[in-house]
């Protein structure tokens, strides 16, 4: 399960901002079932199932679910893509000359492996400046895996040390990615844990759900849920691309093959195993009739089938999930239906977390989701960074906190909590525009 996760000087975060898991201990909520619903018990401490976050347009929400994407994909990928020189995903707070100049950094604490982990490190566009581990069991102290401070390294119990892999790692590498691209099992049981970070944009596309439709472990599930979701659908089925898209593809190929400085890399068995895995269609039944998913059915019916896949495999694997515009193109209820499958222990019974960023108010509400699951990114107007609160924690222009009888979407709305835009009068400024025009 998913800690906490910081993030320093990446895109519009100047100072490091941390978003938490961890239950705050002093909350309880009129309703006690929405505790019960939203609490899971663990080793490490109570944890949040389901976290959302708020802000306005261009606040940040998307760039701090992205920083999570990116401490992802340089884990999972940094060891095998790119050459000594390449540059980093990395982008430094620009709006700062010093922080322009600074490394980026992450932050991540998680339970694997009945262990608690603390991985972090700070890159710039260039290399790996450091990169840290620190592991925790039950009471004891955290105990060093290993430290690096650019190309010198320091280790400690909870890692088993090969200097020769401390020399194969390049400065844009991390070393965890290197040493579990050699098997170092500790190295390689904590790649596992992030391939299990589950990432989703605004567009997730379809082909994670249509590979999962294959598994007959999902398979159904998938269709059981999806008939559920009340868009009149009896079943999903797959078929393969129509004889014309294979056969653009080929013209495709034979046109490259034409070009000389291309023949060469160009392998026709290759082109070959590529059309044949290609993802099938998906063509929905109703009453017998069968419409295309792609060409056919609504954005909203999409965007369901796209999430339907990813948070079946999570809820049955106890993966963490993040979601960007988790709410898009989706009815508020059936958001609320969505949200609701993590809290339900007959759904969920394996503890996966649910991280979502939306502008839907109507989630806002006291009986779904506790103060210290609702987070705010809210952009200064003087430095243009941004800051990341929670509404537990935050204090009110009387000093007091937030109480479990308010009305979160209506205070919200009314700018209480901050986190909303500020327009002005957008009707003044363009009819001012327009008469001038004139």
């Amino acid at each position: 399960m998913l800690i906490e996760f910081s993030v320093a000087n990446h895109r519009c975060f100047q100072d490091r901002v941390t978003l938490s898991m961890e239950a705050e201990s002093r909350l309880s909520e009129r309703d006690k079932t929405v505790d019960e619903r939203n609490i899971a018990k663990t080793p490490q401490g109570d944890l949040l199932r389901v976290v959302g976050i708020y802000g306005a347009n261009a606040s940040g929400k998307s760039n701090l679910l992205g920083a999570m994407r990116t401490l992802r994909s340089l884990v999972l990928d940094s060891a095998r893509q790119g050459q000594t020189g390449d540059s980093l995903p990395v982008d430094p707070f620009r709006l700062d000359p010093q922080g322009a100049k600074a490394s980026s950094e992450f932050e991540i604490v998680f339970v694997h492996d009945g262990a608690q982990f603390r991985y972090g490190l700070a890159a710039s566009r260039e290399r790996v400046e450091r990169e840290w581990l620190f592991s925790q069991t039950g009471d004891e102290d955290e105990q060093l895996g290993f430290e690096r401070e650019r190309d010198v390294y320091s280790t400690g119990p909870a890692w088993q040390r090969d200097q020769s892999l401390e020399e194969k790692t390049r400065p844009e590498a991390l070393h965890i990615s290197v040493c579990a691209a050699f098997n170092h099992p500790r190295a390689t049981s904590l790649l596992g844990w992030f391939r299990r970070l589950k990432s989703i944009g605004s567009s997730p596309g379809p082909i994670p759900t249509i590979n999962l439709l294959r598994q007959e472990a999902y398979g159904e599930v998938i269709r059981n849920l999806v008939r559920r979701l009340d868009f009149g659908i009896d079943d999903l089925v797959l078929a393969e691309h129509p004889p014309e898209h294979t056969a653009l593809l080929n013209s495709m190929f034979g046109a490259l093959t034409s070009i000389d400085a291309l023949s060469p890399a160009l392998d026709r068995e290759r082109v070959n195993e590529a059309i044949k895995a290609m993802p099938h269609r998906i063509i929905v039944v109703r009453n017998g009739i069968e419409f295309d998913l792609e060409n056919d059915e609504s954005a909203g019916t999409k965007k369901a089938f796209e999430l339907a896949g990813p948070l079946v495999e999570s809820l049955a694997m106890g993966d963490v999930v993040v979601v960007d515009e988790f709410d898009a193109r989706l009815h508020t209820l059936l958001a609320k239906q969505l949200i609701e499958l993590f809290q339900d222990p007959r759904t969920n019974p394996r503890d996966a977390q649910l991280v979502f960023a939306s502008h839907d108010t109507n989630l806002l509400t006291r009986t779904l989701l506790r103060r210290d699951q609702l987070w705010f990114v809210e952009k200064s107007r003087k430095t243009h960074a941004s800051d990341l609160y929670s509404l537990a924690e935050l204090r009110l222009e009387d000093g007091k906190g937030v109480r479990n009888d308010a009305r979160f979407e209506s205070d919200y709305l009314r700018g209480k909590y901050g986190a909303i835009p500020f327009f002005g009068s957008l009707g003044a400024v363009l009819g001012k525009t327009l008469d001038e025009r004139d």
